[in-house]
């Protein structure tokens, strides 16, 4: 008896997969599986995509894993998620096209033109040319290895914080781009899954 309603018909031989989906046969492989993680690839009606499981952890595998009855379950909802997808994605192509298109221009925006970002790139390189700056004082004998501590200290913390100011989210771009789709299989799959295949998508609609 399974708990995900999406597929009936379940039936695993090895790494092989077989579930059906509103009475299409979906066929698919386990990439991988042990007590922590399930991966699935979807090889027929739709082929070049996989999914991978969140992690269980470890205090947990006792109580529950992967490699009983609740691996076959999950290996058979991501395998439904993925043809669910799959489908969708073949009637709204162009609309996922064009999300792909706003992710990667306001990522590439965000990583490269935002003046922000450049304030902080240049703020960061003059950083790094004070540590040098200090690291020469002590190679050459000019501070003891104390002044040195004293004065790296603070400008690494500095660095740090700065680092972390400059940290793009992508995840927080996908789902602005991708805001449209929140209904519908493509939230179902990780966000790099739905991405790499997009991607690829895109890639093949190129002269």
């Amino acid at each position: 008896m399974t708990t995900d309603k999406s597929y009936t018909k379940l039936h695993i031989q090895g790494e092989r997969i077989e579930i059906e989906v509103e009475g299409v046969p979906v066929l698919g492989r386990i990439t991988l599986r042990d007590r922590s993680s399930i991966g699935v690839e979807i090889i027929n009606p739709y082929s070049g995509i996989s999914e991978l499981s969140g992690s269980i952890p470890v205090i947990l595998w006792q109580f529950r894993n992967f490699l009983d009855s609740r691996g076959d379950e999950k290996a058979a909802s991501l395998l439904s998620q993925l043809y669910r997808f799959c489908l969708y994605a073949e009637g709204h192509k162009d609309k996922l096209l064009a999300a792909l298109q706003d992710y990667t221009s306001k990522l590439d925006y965000a990583q490269h033109l935002d003046p922000k970002v450049k304030d902080l790139a240049q703020r960061k390189t003059a950083m790094q040319e004070d540590l040098h700056a200090i690291r020469k004082e002590l190679k050459a004998g000019r501070i003891n290895n104390i002044e040195y501590q004293r004065r790296i200290g603070p400008l690494k913390k500095s660095m740090e914080l700065l680092s972390e100011e400059m940290r793009v989210d992508p995840y927080a771009i996908y789902q602005s781009s991708f805001t449209s789709f929140k209904d519908t299989p493509v939230w179902e799959l990780r966000h790099d899954t739905v991405l790499r295949y997009l991607e690829g998508l895109a890639e093949s609609e190129r002269p």
